[in-house]
């Protein structure tokens, strides 16, 4: 069975307000994005380009992303596309776009609330996730395409019969593969964790855990604040340094590859050369 390995990159970023030194070079940052992205061909079977929340800065769309990697650096590329930031109609345009211009994969996240002071709105068109899964396999059986859906689960969810009964919910809607939060973080206590909860609820097969790279301990500490992840008193203990963090995420990796894993979601955050050091 093929390790499918799932790496995730960012889109060129650039401030959203100008400042007096401040232009947006397009070119030079579509070019530095290819670059590192076919660096870390070898290491990556799909190029998942993410959909960033950052108020303070504007992004390159995630599907023209995405098909500039396909058409210019011939990689396998996939898009995130956020129901949180579309209305009906322009999801499902954004789909067709995706499906008509040859993207093979792309993935569809429901997205974090922007908060109330950010002066942005939350979208969401559709009920549920499933819901938009749902509008977009149509779109996928009407263009006869073989366009393959990700979609997220958050694997503490599978605890309890209701979280479970989510994630089923989105295969039936037509997603392929589930991409797991929070990240699985060492190869003892969380992974047996998450492995027993993925073997219970019957969708090991199906989902892909999440490795995620952390720089230091400070690092880690901000994750959890930001997402709300408690993240395992041993990881802290780890956190040393890069280096030490980095060989945890490789023995996390080899785990993976010999337990029956489908493959492994890695977030690379913003740094793609890792995806060569923690999956080589």
């Amino acid at each position: 069975m093929t390790f499918l390995r799932v790496v995730e990159v960012l889109p060129p970023l650039f401030a959203a307000s100008r400042g007096r030194r401040d232009h947006l070079a397009t070119g030079a940052a579509m070019e530095r994005f290819g670059e590192e992205a076919r660096g870390i061909r070898d290491f990556a079977d799909i190029i998942l380009v993410a959909n960033v929340k950052d108020l303070k800065r504007v992004k390159f769309d995630s599907v023209h992303a995405a098909v500039m990697l396909k058409e210019e650096y011939n990689l396998r590329a996939a898009p995130v596309i956020v129901v949180r930031d579309q209305n009906r109609p322009q999801f499902l345009s954004t789909v067709l776009t995706a499906v008509s211009l040859g993207i093979d994969s792309l993935m569809i996240a429901w997205g974090d609330d922007y908060a109330k002071s950010s002066h942005a709105s939350n979208v969401r068109d559709f009920p549920d996730l499933a819901g938009a899964i749902r509008e977009a396999n149509r779109i996928k059986s009407r263009a006869r395409s073989p366009i393959r859906f990700f979609a997220p689960i958050d694997l503490e969810s599978l605890a309890y019969p209701e979280g479970a009964a989510l994630a089923r919910e989105r295969l039936r809607a037509g997603a392929d593969l589930l991409l797991a939060q929070p990240p699985t973080t060492d190869d003892g206590e969380t992974f047996d964790r998450h492995d027993s909860l993925l073997e219970k609820s019957g969708l090991k097969e199906k989902v892909l855990p999440n490795v995620f790279h952390f720089r230091d301990d400070e690092d880690i500490r901000d994750y959890e604040r930001m997402f709300g992840w408690r993240l395992p008193n041993g990881l802290h203990q780890a956190a040393r340094g890069e280096g030490e963090l980095m060989d945890l995420e490789r023995k996390i990796v080899g785990r993976l590859r010999t337990s029956g894993y489908a493959g492994v979601y890695l977030s690379t955050r913003g740094t793609p050369s890792i995806a060569e050091r923690v999956l080589a």
